[in-house]
């Protein structure tokens, strides 16, 4: 027997067992006359972050006294600014009523815009107002309503005012990529993959083309259902939950076909 009939039985064996053991690691599928692999790696994004985070801030605090009669008036007028106007959801008036004579109406203006008008009782009260009359310079305007035919004194309120916005505020990362009508009809299986640390207790979502595909925490290696896959453009996107942060290493989608 030639000498190297043994090494060629050796090298088909081997290639044997790697066949058998890899699987279709070694596939290949026809695209337009041409040999393709049979996996296809989109790397979405590396060293990003995913985050949402909630919070308060008192913009201004003051007191003091207004009042207003026949004979005269007293006003307060007050300047504040809000620095990150563009992440703020809720806002809110806290008002500490000392004492009044209830002779009229107690009246706050935002900007120019009437938020409270009434006769509030002695203690604390809540007023909520419409985020949109704040700008990143404010003014606060509080005055007590004329004692009209009470001559004899003007209408007085004293109390104390602390104005407070809510924050929301997050990085959504949003990714897009490409598929060809060949590719979207032959890929029978898709794969996240996504490598990163968490501060915060909240889960990472995960959504493709407005289907969530995944929620939970990091690292991600995760199979999903193809059959939302379209011909064109495809979306992906990634946020998670209050008060969370993630900062992501790596991010990739795999495709395989067959």
């Amino acid at each position: 027997m030639p000498d190297f009939i043994p090494v060629l039985i050796v090298a088909i064996l081997g290639l044997i067992v790697l066949l058998l053991v890899f699987g279709g690691g070694f596939g290949y599928y026809s695209y337009e006359g041409r040999i393709a692999v049979s996996s296809k790696t989109i790397d979405l994004g590396k060293n990003f972050i995913v985050s949402y985070s909630l919070g308060e801030e008192t913009v201004s605090s003051f007191g003091g006294e207004v009042n207003n009669g026949l004979f005269s008036s007293l006003d307060k007028t007050i300047d504040f600014d809000i620095e990150k106007i563009e992440d703020v959801s809720e806002a809110a008036i806290k008002l500490k009523t000392w004492n009044s004579n209830y002779y009229g109406n107690f009246m706050i203006f935002i900007n120019g815009n009437e938020v409270y008008r009434g006769a509030p009782a002695i203690g604390d009260k809540t007023i909520g107002f419409n985020t949109s009359i704040l700008m990143t310079n404010n003014v606060i305007e509080v005055k007590a309503e004329n004692s009209g035919w009470k001559i004899w004194a003007p209408t007085v309120y004293i109390f104390d005012i602390d104005v407070f916005v809510s924050y929301t505020s997050g990085e959504i990362q949003t990714f897009d990529f490409n598929l060809t009508n060949f590719e979207v009809m032959n890929v029978n299986r898709g794969r996240f993959l996504l490598f990163g640390t968490r501060e915060g207790f909240g889960n990472l979502d995960a959504r493709l083309n407005g289907v969530e595909i995944y929620s939970g925490r990091t690292p991600i290696y995760i199979d999903f259902a193809v059959d939302g896959l379209r011909t064109g453009i495809n979306t992906l996107d990634l946020s998670t939950e209050p008060d969370t942060r993630y900062n992501i290493s790596s991010a990739q989608i795999v495709l395989f076909f067959g």
